[in-house]
């Protein structure tokens, strides 16, 4: 009874779109599992639930098609929360299916058997429970429509995991020779199967034309305007390229754009447009004065926006966060398809429209604009300052550093210029994607920047990068810290998973370093409680680490080695961990040099 029902479901999730398993087989989940291999799905099988819930996260956020785990029941299910959630947040389509037992061993004490209902709470998009296999045909036709639906919620309005619970009666297998009951199902399924299956048409947010007239208005009106890019998704095959659109509108308003890595902004193939400021983060730190009594060359000095345009999620950068604190007053617009996309609580308008072609259609209404005016060349010169103050800083760290003491910045700087173009670069959080923020300037060459930005947390980065590599079959590299490697040891089983090449950069710079750039570092008793509760180093043995996984390691005490490592991993299939460790302080030290001399004191 269950594999013809199974046969069903998953024909239907292909049918909708949905058209790779992850699977991390068990015993209750056996139905689902021959079902895959009897329709020839596309399947990875990973036996650890977390990685193959940031493996299917991977490959769903670089395609933008939902991606099927499968897993059995009991607190299997639960090993995908941290996926689901990072799914959730930065509006991944992700479709979760848990076997389960039937409806008469719940709340009886039979062993792997929680009550799986709404497992992901409100992190999930949908939830249904399929119910036990029935040979009716108008069971099976809901079943069909279930699986559709699902897929459909997975993607619009909202994009989202969704969870579907499969509960199953043994027997699990099927019968040598089907008895009447199974073979009248076979016949339904077969027959319901060969009717056409429902397809929504996608829903897309688009802005209306007086919203689109306003925001024009504004921008025509402004003498101080300012563009913002935070994390973007990928360019879609089909879909116009946003990151064109966003161009076109730095030139129509004139305005500086402010585009960190994970923009889709920096790399994008094309000649570097004068108004990118990518060095804005240092910019907007330096002091409004410096000590010696003159002028300090950072944003700092520069008078205050009358128009700041944010497309997408909110920046990284905690710099551009205090810039809207001192600057309340300012018109703010936030141009995003999903969400209430405003931590400061101080936008004037939401436009939930799609970003690319809403900034196509202001700038076919703005028209072409005039030369760049005094408030922009202000921006652009107090960015190519704090470039040149970051240039200066990171050399002399080059120059002061002893044997085997590579810089952090100069690490992040030589594993992407290593990247050979159309690259996949996921960056990770806490200080990799700031460090790259800082590190690596735009240049003219094609980079695709994936982020887990949607919760911001550390967790799934090997298996994410995996995944991606695996959906997509592009070089792939990952950076990350020590501690987020140990994170995800879990995830160099899904890296062997990956096909394409994929190199795993390890900055090993002795623990969680952010944290000597937050307040708690200078706090009364700081210093001992740094050490003992935030670095938390992880003293691992990363060649050994991936030898326990059967992968390959090298070891880089330079950025010379280091980039010949990074090129020779992305320059054949499977996956590559790349071990380079840095000297512990050399993020905040170059961070600090660069401020002090922006600041005039150096």
């Amino acid at each position: 009874m269950n594999l013809p029902w199974a046969e069903l479901f998953l024909g239907a999730l292909q049918g909708a779109g949905a058209d790779h398993l992850v699977v991390s087989p068990g015993s209750r989940s056996t139905p689902l599992v021959l079902a895959a291999a009897r329709l020839g799905l596309a399947s990875h099988v990973l036996v650890d639930e977390r990685a193959a819930g940031f493996f299917a996260l991977g490959r769903a956020r670089a395609t933008g098609r939902p991606c099927v785990l499968v897993c059995t029941s009991g607190t299997a299910g639960a090993h995908y929360l941290p996926a689901v959630i990072e799914a959730a947040m930065a509006r991944i389509p992700l479709i979760v299916v848990t076997a389960d037992r039937p409806p008469e061993l719940q709340d009886c004490g039979a062993p792997q058997t929680i009550d799986q209902s709404h497992l992901f709470g409100r992190f999930a998009r949908g939830f249904c429970d399929l119910g036990i296999a029935e040979a009716s045909a108008g069971a099976l036709r809901a079943l069909r429509r279930r699986a559709a639906q699902m897929a459909a919620r997975s993607r619009w309005p909202d994009p989202g995991p969704v969870h579907i619970n499969a509960p199953a009666r043994a027997p699990l297998e099927p019968s040598a020779a089907p008895g009447p009951d199974e073979q009248r199902m076979i016949d339904l399924a077969r027959e319901v199967a060969a009717e056409p299956l429902t397809r929504p048409a996608p829903v897309r947010a688009t802005a209306d034309d007086d919203a689109i007239a306003d925001v024009a208005a504004a921008c025509a009106a402004a003498r101080r305007g300012l563009l913002v890019a935070g994390p973007a998704p990928l360019a879609r095959a089909g879909e116009p390229d946003a990151s064109a659109a966003v161009l076109a509108l730095a030139r129509a308003t004139g305005f500086p754009l402010l585009a960190e890595p994970t923009s889709q902004l920096r790399w994008t193939g094309r000649a570097v447009p004068a108004a990118l400021c990518d060095a804005f983060d240092l910019a907007l730190r330096a002091p409004a004065g410096a000590p010696n009594g003159r002028a300090a060359h950072g944003a700092a000095h520069l008078a205050a926006p009358d128009l700041i345009v944010e497309l997408g999620a909110p920046p990284t950068s905690g710099a551009w966060a205090a810039h809207l604190a001192r600057h309340r007053g300012c018109t703010r617009i936030v141009v995003a398809p999903h969400g209430w996309l405003d931590p400061s609580s101080g936008a004037a308008l939401l436009l939930h429209a799609e970003v690319g072609e809403t900034c196509a259609r202001l700038a076919a209404r703005l028209g072409r604009g005039g030369p760049p005016g005094e408030w922009s060349e202000a921006w652009r010169a107090a960015d190519r300052r704090a470039r040149a103050c970051l240039e200066r800083a990171m050399a002399a760290a080059v120059d002061g550093a002893g044997a085997g003491q590579l810089g952090e910045h100069a690490a992040v700087r030589a594993a992407v210029d290593a990247l050979p173009d159309g690259a996949l670069l996921l960056l990770g959080n806490s200080l990799p994607v700031r460090v790259a923020g800082a590190a690596c300037p735009a240049a003219p060459r094609r980079i695709d920047v994936l982020c887990q930005r949607g919760a911001c947390g550390i967790d799934g980065l090997v298996a994410a990068a995996a995944g991606s590599a695996s959906a997509t079959g592009r070089p792939t590299a990952v950076v990350l810290g020590d501690v987020s490697f140990a994170h995800d040891l879990g995830g160099l089983a899904a890296a062997r998973a990956a096909g394409a090449p994929l190199a795993v950069i390890v900055i090993d710079n002795g623990g969680g370093r952010i944290f000597e750039q937050l307040p708690v570092a200078s706090a009364p008793g700081g210093a001992e409680v740094l050490e003992r509760f935030f670095l938390t180093p992880p003293a691992i043995d990363v060649a050994a680490a991936a030898a326990a996984f059967g992968l390959p390691c090298a070891r880089a005490t330079d950025a010379a080695s280091l980039a010949a490592a990074v090129r020779a991993a992305l320059a054949a299939p499977g996956a590559t961990v790349v071990h380079a460790p840095v000297a512990p302080h050399s993020a905040r030290d170059v961070e600090r040099a660069a401020l002090a001399l922006l600041a005039g004191e150096a």
